[in-house]
């Protein structure tokens, strides 16, 4: 996604997600041999952002590694656009942003704009597929600011279904796509991955709340609603994306997920699994209780966004 460049640092990144008054922040360090190792996770206040980097420079050394920050789920949009494959691929930015015009609803002369390109062989359309990531500058610039403003200006900006994409490219069965679903407090994102690429990303209305609660008469609706909606978005990616098969659905941790799959595997085509930390990623790092789903949902992103090359 959108980033720069500088000097040497220590290894690793720490990814940081914004959500509403709080943030989730990780530190993962990639290795040549081994597993990605999450080194430490931490939950920090966002209501005065400048003032929490400030905290974060002197208590984790926030300096010290490379940083990238997410977007809200609020603040971008992703639109798919065949690319514009008579231009040299350099022209290809300036191209699509004009196209944006009619699909998103802010100024996209002054917006943020990268592009993902789809693995070709994987759509039925016969032009190659780009997915468009286009955010506002009032999404961006304020971020930009309060990472300055702490002197821990960012190195990277990133979105949750590049994080995800790179959480589920770490186990994708070989040949096949894969789907991952992230349940978080106020919505879910689905990602399919293939190739380790992006294939498709969609923001589901499905809360924890919903899927966790305690009463069975509140919790089945939700889980039936969950059933309807992944039924229909996998068929949709199925019609469009006929060329791959989709192995299997991937749910991160989060509390109930047992019964949660439980719901789901009987009434989805596909194998529903649960998304498997353990086996991709070096827990050993984290404390007693680090690991719990709870825990561990709130930090999905972060640690996604984290796993970035050095």
């Amino acid at each position: 996604m959108f980033s720069r460049l500088h000097g040497s640092l220590l290894p690793g990144w720490i990814g940081c997600e914004p959500q509403g008054l709080q943030s989730s922040l990780a530190l993962v360090q990639r290795s040549p041999e081994g597993k990605p190792a999450v080194r430490w996770l931490a939950s920090a206040d966002w209501s005065r952002p400048a003032e929490t980097l400030r905290q974060l420079r002197r208590g984790r050394a926030l300096h010290r590694h490379r940083r990238v920050a997410l977007l809200q789920n609020s603040q971008y949009q992703c639109v798919s656009l065949d690319a514009p494959t008579d231009l040299p691929r350099d022209e290809w930015a300036a191209a699509v942003r004009w196209q944006l015009k009619d699909s998103v609803d802010f100024p996209v002369d002054s917006a943020a704009v990268d592009l993902l390109t789809v693995p070709e062989g994987t759509s039925y359309r016969t032009q190659p597929q780009l997915i468009v990531v286009a955010a506002p500058a009032d999404s961006v610039r304020p971020l930009m600011q309060q990472g300055a403003a702490a002197k821990t200006p960012w190195d990277a900006i990133d979105i949750a279904e590049t994080a995800l994409r790179n959480l589920s490219a770490l186990c994708e069965p070989e040949g096949r796509a894969q789907a991952l679903l992230h349940c978080q407090p106020h919505h879910s994102t689905l990602v399919v991955t293939h190739q380790g690429e992006l294939l498709f990303g969609r923001h589901m209305d499905l809360t924890l709340a919903q899927l966790n609660h305690p009463d069975e008469a509140t919790r089945t609706p939700a889980y039936d609603h969950a059933v309807l909606q992944l039924q229909r978005t996998l068929d949709g990616f199925e019609r469009s994306f006929g060329q791959v098969t989709l192995a299997r659905l991937l749910i991160a941790p989060m509390p109930g997920l047992a019964a949660f799959i439980e719901h789901l595997s009987p009434l989805l085509y596909v194998a529903v699994e649960p998304l498997p930390l353990d086996d991709i990623l070096d827990l050993s790092a984290l404390p007693p209780g680090g690991t719990e789903p709870g825990q561990l949902n709130l930090h999905v992103c972060a640690i996604g966004a984290a796993l970035r090359d050095d």
